[in-house]
């Protein structure tokens, strides 16, 4: 096994005739990390993804998984990587242990003990024998995953793992991944658009827009030192404004001013106010999250 990260994007570009899909991507990760990987529809995550684990053949660039690369081993890469789709596709009159056992023989995979415990792992045990048409749509996700863990991978590729699940299967399968990657150190790259399950569990976030990764770095590296301080004005708000454009970027909604700075300016914020004869009948203090980074990245509209 490599000593370096475990996943290892390497200038990889996708063109489909005159469409570059994917524009010269570098991403790297960590055993026991999880890298967020996020961007609008259309950005190429999907492509991506399916790069890394040789469904699709890059144009350029390749993909080390363990030090084996996509193009030269993919067989290698394929054993090491485990891939969940956004809806992994079972056969619903089979049951789950039935179908995990057809995973097994094409993986060739021969200890039948894999599968009782992949369903363990995922919290399944008393489902085994239960047939997958009568699963919930989180337990289908959570079979999907012991589906990937069956041939022991280094490395889990999750896309969209919690589309169209209700809060508590949502939590239960980002609970999930979070565990594979601390107790069993698992590299764990995750698309998403939920940018706040993306900021709960990943250790780092990359976005990608129109086929390229314009950002990637802990929440700390990509958030800085901005902050907003948002105050409840009584008084001239206009008169407000124009005192607090020194201070900051300004944005007003009815009586609620807020000011977006690098650092915590609440005195600077407070003063201009009083200096503009409005009075602050609240304050706070907030830092900005991972949704403010995305739409500055993204615009506005995003």
């Amino acid at each position: 096994m490599s000593s370096g990260p475990a996943l290892r994007a390497i200038g990889l570009r996708k063109v489909y005739g005159d469409f570059a899909a994917v524009k010269g991507v570098d991403l790297e990760v960590g055993r026991g990390e999880i890298l967020g990987l996020l961007g609008p529809n259309g950005a190429g995550k999907t492509t991506t993804i399916s790069m890394m684990v040789g469904l699709v053949p890059p144009t350029e660039g390749d993909v080390l998984i363990d030090g084996y690369s996509v193009r030269r081993d993919p067989v290698k890469v394929r054993a090491r990587a485990g891939l969940v789709p956004d809806n992994p596709g079972f056969y619903d009159g089979m049951t789950a242990w039935n179908n995990l056992w057809i995973t097994a023989r094409l993986n060739e995979v021969k200890d039948e003990s894999r599968i009782d415990e992949a369903i363990s792992r995922v919290g399944l045990s008393g489902w085994a024998d239960v047939e997958v048409g009568k699963f919930s749509k989180g337990m289908k996700q959570r079979l999907g995953i012991a589906d990937a863990l069956l041939k022991s991978p280094s490395v889990l590729l999750l896309d969209e793992p919690t589309a169209g699940l209700d809060p508590g299967g949502s939590d239960d399968v980002l609970r999930l991944v979070r565990s594979l990657a601390s107790e069993e150190g698992l590299a764990v790259l995750m698309s998403s658009h939920l940018l706040h399950q993306v900021e709960w569990i990943c250790d780092r976030v990359a976005v990608m827009n129109e086929g390229r990764v314009i950002a990637q770095g802990t929440l700390d590296q990509l958030v800085g030192r901005k902050y907003y301080v948002e105050m409840e004005l009584d008084g001239d708000i206009d008169a407000a404004v124009r005192s607090l454009l020194p201070v900051g970027k300004v944005a007003v909604d009815g009586r609620k001013v807020t000011v977006e700075a690098e650092g915590d300016v609440r005195r600077r914020a407070v003063d201009a106010a009083l200096r503009s004869g409005a009075v602050p009948v609240e304050v706070r203090l907030r830092r900005a999250g991972l949704a403010e980074v995305y739409r500055s990245l993204l615009g506005a509209g995003s």
